[in-house]
């Protein structure tokens, strides 16, 4: 068969090629110790490293929640342990004033302590992490709770119910008496009210004969408006009977009423944080009433009423909703701490996912020291006897064979 030169320079031209590139292809291999670096190296292989490494991301998305739920539900969980040590203090106070022991001036006084317990309570509940409120639920950028004025009816009436609403601020309690007996928007019906503990009266009226009936209470910084159709009677101090009620701070939750959950693995949601009224209790905004007991607020609001007038006995009748108040905000505070728990033991579980994910990342792509340092002295040796060889092969010419 004859050859020409033009095959024999095009066919070393190749092999000097194809062996370089074998060699360059070592090269890069022992650069990144890698033995895939393009799909074309191993194109099965490839596309397994691609789903292992689709699948860590996956992972590493889930382990970023999960770490952002052990953070959040574990500073809930130490405010939590602060409140739990401020209750204990502030029901000792409790069970003080309900002895029976001490003077008015002196439950009084137990009264403004429990008004800084409330004050220390409020400061947790709107506890914030970064910008975010920890006990508002889904409405993380609003403060949670908010004072507003609420009362405690100390005598036989009026009801809870027959107050309409309340405007204003309050520093300390005021406490109401009704001085006349009569029928709110229908008579004439008067009332004194005191701005400093009983120190000092004022005197007020709800003329219901106007036009329109008067039914709004003017005390100080505070009114409030009372329904009309509600009978009242005179407040008799020495049988305590007949209309008295203490105008005293509530809080008002503003919080949503679920709470945030996010995936922390393919299968499980974690709620990472709480919903307050939960947990306080409070006032309601949407129908101005206290949520159902057990509400651990209400009732120091109540407490902090019943201290204020001196009366031992009210005072007692909070030392069981105070306890059930409690008692709920510790279920409320293991149920966080499971949480908070469940979610450190899902990202060590991500943890050993990933490593695992890793390793066969690095079974499938990363290359044998070893035999690769033959390979590459293998390719080097062909490069150069090719290079050679080749070399002879292009310098002769037809004077080489006459």
């Amino acid at each position: 068969m004859r050859v020409s030169t033009s095959q024999i320079y095009d066919q070393s031209m190749g092999n000097v090629s194809k062996s370089l590139s074998d060699y360059m292809n070592a090269t890069n291999q022992v650069a990144t110790q890698k033995k895939i670096n393009a799909p074309s190296d191993d194109p099965a292989g490839m596309g397994n490293v691609v789903n292992l490494r689709s699948y860590d991301q996956t992972l590493e998305s889930y382990q970023n929640n999960a770490g952002l739920a052990g953070s959040l539900l574990g500073a809930a969980d130490g405010l939590l342990g602060e409140a739990s040590e401020i209750m204990i203090s502030a029901k000792e106070q409790v069970e003080q004033g309900a002895t029976g022991t001490y003077t008015d001036e002196q439950q009084q006084a137990m009264s403004i302590n429990m008004i800084g317990y409330q004050d220390s309570m409020l400061a947790i509940a709107n506890s914030e992490m970064g910008d975010d409120y920890l006990f508002s639920g889904q409405a993380t950028d609003a403060a949670p709770y908010e004072y507003i004025p609420g009362v405690t009816v100390t005598g036989d009436s009026p009801t809870k119910s027959d107050f309409a609403s309340f405007e204003g601020e309050l520093d300390d309690p005021v406490i109401v008496e009704f001085t006349s007996d009569g029928t709110i928007g229908t008579d004439a019906v008067d009332y004194s009210y005191s701005l400093d503990g009983g120190s000092t009266w004022l005197s007020g009226t709800m003329d219901g004969t106007a036009v329109p009936p008067d039914t709004t209470m003017e005390l100080g910084d505070v009114s409030v408006e009372m329904n009309s159709g509600t009978a009242v009677t005179a407040y008799d101090s020495d049988a305590k009977t007949g209309g008295q009620f203490v105008v005293r701070n509530s809080l008002q939750y503003n919080g949503a009423d679920e709470a945030i959950s996010i995936n922390i693995s393919e299968s499980t949601d974690l709620e990472v944080n709480s919903v307050g009224s939960d947990i306080f209790g409070g006032v309601d905004p949407d129908t101005g009433e206290p949520y159902p007991e057990p509400n651990l607020f209400e009732s120091m609001s109540d407490s902090i009423a019943y201290m204020w007038i001196g009366d031992e006995e009210g005072t007692a009748t909070t030392l069981e909703t105070i306890d059930d108040g409690y008692n709920r905000m510790l279920i409320e505070t293991s149920n966080v701490g499971a949480r908070e728990e469940k979610a450190d033991f899902t990202s060590q579980s991500i943890t050993y996912s990933r490593e695992r994910a890793a390793s066969a990342i690095s079974d499938e792509e990363d290359a044998d020291s070893t035999a690769l340092t033959l390979e590459l002295s293998k390719t080097q040796y062909v490069y150069q006897a090719v290079l050679s060889s080749s070399s002879e092969v292009i310098n002769m010419s037809i004077m080489d064979y006459l």
